[in-house]
């Protein structure tokens, strides 16, 4: 049966011990402890600083390795933030003894790099952070647009090469110690060569399919559903999968992740887009049919035929448009046992709920549970597992971040094993 592939995690865990192993076994004779150690740090942030470049490629091997796209992105912002986290240490550390390669230049490239980093990486985790009682400032980062912050994100490679150039120009160790240094300088050529080839290469190898809008469906106050048509060959894809989709027009052409709602076998792509920012607002009031568009991928490994027989399917809002990608796709009877809960706050706001119901239906192994949060309250794992029979379900979620993480949490409570627990998490930043 496949599984999520692990080897992508496997290969970070190593290189970054191994490259601290390294750094002990070729250690100069003479340094201070506590410089060495903050040399150390400020190495293995540069490291992860450069992992963090190479994820961001979404290059099909690294995806693969890490068994979705999803995936790749949680642990981009891992690497980045322990990275930062060390700089801490470095900047505290290696002030003392002084630091005799230190000029004005490398100063300043270092202050540039650490005060970049770490404002980008309080970007990003402001969303979470907004919650609890932090200043001001960080509730205000919070409210910034998504397309903002992605806009600020992309300097992050700049930053991180000022840190590359700061290290190899003040760093005592990397003066003193031929392999370190070749280690080191090879470390950021890769981090940079991957930076420039995300920058400037990546649009014109990813895969684009360039399709035209057919029609624009209004489903609700806050959603509509957008038929595509191919100008040339479709995009191959698997159900459950998601594209990143760009439309023309002033402003347009900036790329989004959607999920598919269409099955692979439709000639015609099909997608559901919620207004819950700047861009899909606009799009739900804006776009046209006659609009070009382009669309990449396919990413994403949410399959329910990886899983075992017994599953259990949790829609939340528009997280239903996978699982309509797959009952669409089905040809003859559904050869897993299924339940799937459809969480909606109003019962008006299930969609495509006729046409799930009539699929269901006619598939004897497909059971459909609505949940209607204003009178049932909201799905949780307890109603879930309470009173199942027989072994532990593969659960299968798409839906809102914090619904899926707190669902997580419940079927963990219930012993279901993580590796049964699946979802896209397209809450990425």
């Amino acid at each position: 049966m496949p599984r999520r592939s692990s080897t992508g995690v496997t290969t970070l865990v190593v290189v970054a011990v191994g490259y601290v192993v390294l750094w002990i076994l070729a250690r100069p004779p003479g340094d201070p402890t506590s410089r060495f150690i903050g040399e150390l740090c400020g190495a293995e942030a540069v490291l992860l600083f450069s992992c963090s470049l190479i994820l961001a490629t979404v290059i099909p091997p690294i995806e693969r390795g890490f068994g979705g796209l999803d995936r790749v992105a949680v642990w981009h912002r891992r690497v980045a933030t322990v990275g930062v986290v060390l700089l801490v240490p470095h900047v505290a550390l290696v002030t003392t003894p002084p630091d005799p390669y230190l000029t004005t230049t490398g100063q300043y490239l270092g202050d540039i790099a650490v005060f970049g980093l770490l404002f980008l990486t309080l970007w990003a985790l402001a969303p979470r952070l907004r919650a609890a009682r932090w200043p001001g400032p960080v509730r205000r980062l919070a409210g910034f647009t998504y397309e903002r912050w992605l806009t600020a994100h992309r300097f992050t490679g700049l930053f991180v090469v000022a840190a590359l150039v700061h290290g190899a120009m003040v760093d005592v160790v990397l003066h003193r110690s031929t392999v370190l240094r070749a280690a080191y300088l090879t470390v950021a050529t890769i981090g940079i060569i991957a930076y420039l080839y995300r920058e400037l290469l990546a649009r014109f190898v990813i895969p684009t399919h360039e399709y035209t809008v057919a029609t624009v469906k209004r489903l609700n106050d806050t959603t509509v559903n957008i038929s595509l048509d191919p100008v040339r060959e479709p995009i191959a894809f698997t159900a459950g999968q998601f594209t990143f989709l760009a439309f023309g027009g002033p402003g347009g052409w900036q790329r989004h992740p959607f999920t598919v709602a269409s099955p692979p076998a439709a000639r015609q792509l099909e997608v559901s887009i919620k207004a819950v920012g700047d861009y899909t607002s606009q799009l739900t009031e804006k776009l046209r049919p006659g609009v070009p568009a382009k669309v990449a991928g396919p990413f994403g490994s949410f399959d329910y035929r990886a899983g075992g027989h017994d599953q259990v399917w949790l829609a939340g809002g528009i997280g239903v448009t996978p699982f309509l990608s797959w009952v669409r796709a089905l040809n003859g009877p559904l050869d897993r046992d299924v339940d799937l809960y459809y969480s909606v706050a109003r019962v008006q706001n299930a969609l495509f709920l006729d046409e799930i119901t009539a699929i269901a239906e006619g598939q004897p192994s497909l059971r459909l549970h609505l949940v209607s949060t204003d009178t049932d309250g909201f799905l949780t794992a307890d109603t879930v597992m309470a009173g199942r029979q027989g072994p532990t379900p593969w659960i299968y979620m798409c839906g809102p971040p914090q619904m899926m993480n707190a669902l997580a949490k419940g079927f963990r409570a219930w012993d279901v094993p993580t590796g049964q627990i699946r979802w896209e998490r397209f809450d990425v930043r």
